[in-house]
C-alpha cells in the first residue's frame, strides 16, 4: 500500500517543532514541500502508511526519530565549496602556530578534510574538531569515503597526496589517506546546548544558520562567539551574514569575521 503523505497543518507544526529543538532548523510553510519529500522517504522505508502513524512511531522508537532528524537536517555538500575563507587563512595565519579550527555542522565531513588537506599541503600544524546532529552525516565523515563528483573541485597535485582512489566496486569513489583522518575528530553536537569547549582559533559555521531564525542565528552566534580565542576568526556561508545579530567581531572579508584581540 502506498504511503498517505499528504500532512495536515497540526501535524506540520509537530514534525516542525521536533526538527527545530533537535538542530534550530525552521520548516516554515515554505519547507513544506521538503518536509513531505524527507517523511515520505523514512514512511517507504518504515511501511508506515499515513502520517499520524508515523509521529506515533518517532514518539515511540529513539532509533527512527533519529532517523527523522537525519533526513531533514542534512544538505549536499562538495570538497572545496566556498574556498575563498580558507584561502586568506592559508594567506593571513602564522604557521609557527598550532591552530585548533572547528568545523561545526560538519554534515558529512567534506568542509573539515578540505581545510585539513589545505593546511597540510602548506605546512600548517593543526587538529580539525567536526561536529553536527546528524548521527548518519557523522558515520560517513568517520569513514572518509565519497563519491569522486563530490572531489571535482580539488586541484590534482592534492587529490592525489591526500586521497586514494577506490578500485572494484569503489572505482566511482576515493578514500581520503588515513594522515588526514588522523588530524579530524566528528562528534554528535548540538549547536544550540551551549556546551562549554574548548576554544578555538577558527570556526567555520557555514550554509546552515540561513535555516534558522533570529534569535536561534543569536544564541548559536553567542555559544560560537564564547568559544573564540581573542583575535580568532569565525566564518558563515557566502549566502550568509550577521546582519541583525548582536556581536562583537569585525568584518575582515565577506561572510568571514575575526573576534577581537
Amino acid at each position: 500500500m502506498e504511503p498517505e503523505t499528504k500532512i495536515n497543518v497540526a501535524q506540520h507544526q509537530k514534525l516542525s517543532k521536533i526538527v527545530y529543538k533537535e538542530s534550530g532548523i525552521v520548516l516554515n510553510e515554505k519547507k513544506t514541500t521538503l518536509l513531505i519529500a524527507r517523511v515520505a522517504k523514512r514512511m517507504r522505508l518504515t511501511g508506515t502508511t499515513s502520517v499520524s502513524d508515523y509521529i506515533r512511531l518517532i514518539s515511540n522508537s529513539q532509533d527512527e526519530y533519529n532517523e527523522f532528524i537525519d533526513a531533514t537536517t542534512t544538505n549536499h555538500t562538495f570538497f572545496f565549496r566556498e574556498n575563498k575563507h580558507c584561502e586568506y587563512l592559508i594567506k593571513t595565519l602564522d604557521k609557527k602556530r598550532t591552530l585548533k579550527i572547528w568545523s561545526a555542522a560538519s554534515s558529512s565531513g567534506e568542509e573539515a578534510f578540505s581545510i585539513a588537506v589545505q593546511m597540510l599541503a602548506n605546512s600548517f600544524s593543526f587538529s580539525i574538531y567536526a561536529s553536527d546532529v546528524s548521527n548518519s552525516m557523522l558515520q560517513k565523515g568517520k569513514n572518509g569515503i565519497y563519491p569522486k563528483e563530490r572531489v571535482q573541485k580539488v586541484p590534482l597535485p592534492i587529490l592525489h597526496t591526500y586521497f586514494q582512489s577506490g578500485k572494484g566496486k569503489w572505482q566511482d569513489y576515493v578514500k581520503v589517506k588515513p594522515a588526514v583522518q588522523q588530524l579530524v575528530t566528528f562528534e554528535k553536537l548540538n549547536l544550540l546546548e551551549g556546551k562549554t569547549f574548548d576554544k578555538f582559533d577558527i570556526i567555520f559555521c557555514r550554509n546552515v544558520m540561513i535555516y534558522f531564525d533570529t534569535p536561534t542565528r543569536q544564541k548559536v552566534v553567542n555559544n560560537l562567539y564564547h568559544a573564540l580565542k581573542p583575535g580568532g576568526y569565525f566564518f558563515v556561508g557566502m549566502s550568509e551574514n550577521l546582519r541583525g545579530i548582536k556581536h562583537d567581531f569585525s568584518n575582515v572579508l565577506p561572510s568571514g569575521y575575526k573576534k577581537k584581540d
